[in-house]
């Protein structure tokens, strides 16, 4: 039996955040196509939520959807979570904060495209402040350009999900790492030392290797590389 079905689109965006973790602790999954559950299925699951990705444990035969709260679980099961348990609180900020920017960075899930004059106002205030978050959360725990994690002594699913949304989002659109590298040096260099790990580079590299620079897909993408461009 297998351990877990994800179900997400042919894309990085919020399903990497899974599927980095599930890399690392080398969980038995299978990547299954969003479509097979939403829209049509959605609300037969035994918890549904609003849309994509949803993990199905395949052991405990529970449905778990809202991609923070999948990590959540995750990481409780693989003993994924920081050492000291006040920082669990941290490691579920960290995870949420990912969420609120993937959020934001697709102008509120695509409610209005983006414009060249809200980009701009957005990526020299607000997404430089996001970067800047977490950087100094990291600096609060030692975290070196060179070494070191951001909660901690070891790696735990913040590091986990810092990759998977600033590592994705620099792959996708180049033009972004050097605002990363401005604003948060130390974290750029976190998520370049994540992608490399063994559990999760061969990942990564067929991934891109079939993708390219795709991110979130549809219309709200290429209002982004619009404006980026």
């Amino acid at each position: 039996m297998q351990d877990y079905e994800l179900y997400y689109w042919g894309l990085p965006f919020r399903g990497n955040f899974i599927q980095l973790f599930l890399e690392e602790v080398r969980a038995d999954y299978r990547k299954l196509d969003a479509s097979e559950v939403y829209p049509d299925k959605n609300l037969n699951i035994q918890y549904p939520g609003m849309a994509p990705p949803y993990l199905y444990d395949c052991r405990a035969q529970v449905w778990f959807a809202q991609m923070p709260a999948i990590l959540m679980h995750l990481a409780k099961a693989y003993h994924f979570l920081p050492d000291e348990p006040v920082q669990h609180t941290l490691a579920l900020k960290v995870v949420l904060d990912c969420n609120d920017i993937l959020m934001e960075i697709t102008n509120y899930n695509g409610t209005v495209m983006w414009d060249e004059d809200s980009w701009t106002e957005f990526r020299t205030h607000r997404l430089a402040d996001w970067m800047a978050i977490f950087e100094k959360t990291g600096q609060a725990h030692r975290l070196k350009p060179e070494a070191g994690y951001l909660l901690g002594s070891r790696l735990t699913v913040a590091d986990i999900a810092t990759a998977a949304l600033f590592g994705t989002l620099v792959h996708s659109f180049p033009e972004l790492a050097s605002d990363l590298e401005h604003s948060a040096p130390c974290v750029a260099s976190l998520c370049q030392r994540v992608e490399g790990r063994p559990s999760i580079s061969p990942f990564l590299e067929k991934q891109r290797r079939e993708l390219g620079k795709a991110y979130c897909g549809g219309r709200i993408e290429q209002s982004l590389r619009d404006v980026i461009r």
